[in-house]
């Protein structure tokens, strides 16, 4: 039986039908997920979390939408500096919205050939720099706004640079950056201190960037909010904990490698977004042994031609979720030619759209025939609303996840170990 949660004001449906998963595993994980829907509660209504209030953020929405008018009335581009949760998500909005009133670059590994080519072919007299990190230590994100801060001076002055820099970074003297921030006068977009990097895109460390751009960021947090408005009416049978569940009992079942694959250009971005987001909160030491699923980004129909194989007949330790886009902003046909040449005859008169619908329905229809599970997240159309339902629900499915497995979805130490590392190889030097 199809099991599609759907709702209304929604912008964003779940069929799991095909996830192998059967009313007596759904049954099994049940009271785990009760105890689970009352943690993330109790990190919601206690403040601990803040990514679930962000759809709800009015200040910070105002405060962004000022900032980013301002920008826009003195510039014609901006770099954003960051890396991981800093510069993904943004990244992805802007990669799947476009620009409408500034173009977007950014700058987030330290490249130097990247840099150099950066630094050689930006007009700095027209281009803002945003810099976000959370604890203002970054290493990378700190190396390479140090390297634009000196070009932008030469090029502008001391006292005209501080007009192009806005920082986005804890507001108190524990970051760095704020310090530095303060102390030149750059304009400051506080960070939440309860939302963590890879749950901030909905905050001001990605709002900003997209509201500069020309995204309607309040309709980005209007779809974010229909899913989190769901999850706390339908609890347990909501979308992201459903959905949650049932990447859990496929782990259960030995299938611990997820991969997201949207059958869309423009959410390409978004694989890599999501990525980071299961990876850095799920994979963690439980009771000294190491746990978690290895998400992968794929991408329709790409990847029919270079994974789609190791899915249908390699090891049956996957599963995979679709994002399929039901209309497309743009649509082309294919040319009604060669109709009486073999194989392709069919072709002509096709909608490209149609054929991409037809990929991911063939796919999904192969994995089923080999026994390897699958479901779809369907989004109406590539909008603000849309995006904003899908980082939402799967920021909430993450947090669900991670109280599934015992683990804490929220820090990182694994990450911290190889900073130090990294930090006391280069003061050696």
């Amino acid at each position: 039986m199809s099991i599609i949660n759907k709702n209304p004001m929604s912008f964003l449906t779940y069929d799991d039908s095909r996830m192998l998963v059967s009313a007596k595993d759904r049954k099994s994980v049940q009271r785990r997920l009760i105890a689970a829907h009352k943690r993330l509660e109790l990190l919601r209504t206690t403040d601990e979390q803040g990514f679930f209030e962000l759809p709800f953020d009015v200040e910070s929405l105002r405060a962004v939408e000022k900032l980013a008018r301002n920008v826009q009335a003195k510039f014609e581009h901006m770099i954003v500096v960051g890396i991981g949760g800093s510069d993904l998500g943004a990244r992805t909005i802007w990669h799947a919205l476009g620009e409408k009133k500034m173009s977007l670059a950014f700058v987030s590994n330290p490249d130097p050939e990247t840099l150099y080519h950066v630094l050689a072919t930006t007009d700095w007299t027209r281009t803002a720099i945003n810099v976000i990190s959370k604890s203002g230590t970054t290493l990378e994100t700190m190396a390479i706004f140090m390297t634009l801060r000196e070009a932008l001076i030469k090029a502008v002055g001391v006292a005209a640079h501080r007009e192009h820099i806005v920082a986005t970074t804890d507001p108190s003297d524990l970051s760095t950056l704020y310090q530095i921030a303060m102390e030149e006068g750059y304009a400051i977009l506080p960070h939440p201190l309860n939302v963590g990097g890879r749950f901030s895109v909905l905050s001001v460390v990605g709002l900003f960037p997209a509201a500069a751009s020309g995204v309607n960021v309040r309709k980005l947090l209007a779809g974010a909010a229909t899913v989190e408005a769901e999850r706390r009416a339908n609890m347990t049978e909501s979308v992201p904990a459903r959905f949650a569940a049932n990447q859990f009992l496929s782990m259960e079942k030995g299938r611990d490698i997820h991969v997201l694959m949207p059958y869309a250009d423009l959410l390409h971005e978004f694989g890599l977004w999501y990525r980071q987001l299961w990876a850095e909160s799920l994979g963690k030491v439980r009771d000294g042994e190491s746990i978690g699923p290895t998400p992968i980004a794929a991408y329709g129909a790409i990847d029919q031609h270079s994974q789609i194989q190791l899915y249908n007949e390699g090891p049956d330790n996957k599963t995979v979720t679709f994002v399929e886009v039901e209309s497309f902003r743009r649509n082309l046909r294919v040319p009604k030619v060669w109709g009486n040449k073999q194989g392709i005859g069919y072709v002509g008169g096709l909608s490209f759209a149609d054929i991409l619908h037809a990929e991911r329905g063939g796919t999904e229809h192969a994995l089923a025939s080999h026994g390897r599970p699958s479901g779809t997240i369907t989004i109406p159309k590539i909008t603000e609303e849309s995006l904003g339902a899908l980082f939402m629900m799967f920021e909430t499915a993450t947090a669900y996840m991670g109280e599934l497995l015992q683990v804490n979805a929220f820090d990182q130490p694994g990450v911290e170990a190889g900073k130090k590392e990294a930090r006391r190889i280069l003061s050696k030097g």
